[in-house]
């Protein structure tokens, strides 16, 4: 099935504030799901399995528990868009190399890595079990990336190819379901009280 990358956006975002994720972990989400689509990446799938690993094991202790050292999660994983939005807070003075430990869906260090490469203005590698991906803040070269894995990032990398860019999503309809169950929770049924307060025709038809 076939969305508009601004499509894939919206409806990324409402899915991951659906499962449980803050407002503005909802929008790095969105915008991480956009990047890699727009080069090809089909990171509707991926997305649903992150959010169903934070639907099932929450969202409080996902995130870097510190910066000394390889980054780890309380939890015993890594999200990649929590790790990503602090490697973001960190732009240009990240300290390189950078190894992070049982990072869940780590395509999504992508587009944060490609952040860093144009801050830094050289190419970004990520390294993970089995391949690896390079960035050099505009186009991508990957291997399949593993549901889970240790990523290592590192500066410098070369890009073989440029990938063309893609103005639509392609992904497996009953992903898109997924998505939009999760979404769905994000709106709340209609009550007598909420219809007569102007959401709908309350209890008089006027027509």
């Amino acid at each position: 099935m076939s969305l508009s990358l601004g499509e894939t956006e919206s409806l990324a975002k409402t899915a991951a504030r659906g499962a449980g994720l803050s407002w503005g972990m909802s929008e790095e989400a969105a915008k991480a799901t956009r990047w890699l689509c727009a080069r090809g990446v089909d990171a509707c799938d991926p997305l649903v399995a992150l959010l169903f690993r934070h639907d099932e094991n929450g969202h409080a202790q996902t995130g870097p528990m510190e910066f000394d050292g390889p980054w780890q999660g309380a939890e015993g994983w890594l999200c990649p868009v929590a790790a990503g939005t602090a490697l973001s807070d960190l732009g240009a003075g990240a300290r390189l190399p950078l190894k992070l430990i049982r990072v869940a869906l780590p395509v999504f260090l992508l587009p944060f890595a490609a952040t860093l490469a144009t801050d830094r203005g050289q190419p970004m590698t990520l390294t993970w079990t089995g391949g690896r991906a390079i960035t050099d803040g505009n186009s991508i070269v990957m291997d399949s990336p593993p549901p889970m894995s240790d990523v290592t990032l590192t500066d410098g990398g070369t890009l073989t190819a440029q990938p063309a860019r893609d103005s639509r999503t392609e992904t497996d309809p009953m992903i898109l379901v997924s998505l939009g169950i999760y979404a769905g929770r994000t709106r709340a049924p209609a009550t007598e009280a909420s219809r007569l307060a102007g959401a709908g025709a309350g209890l008089t038809d006027n027509d």
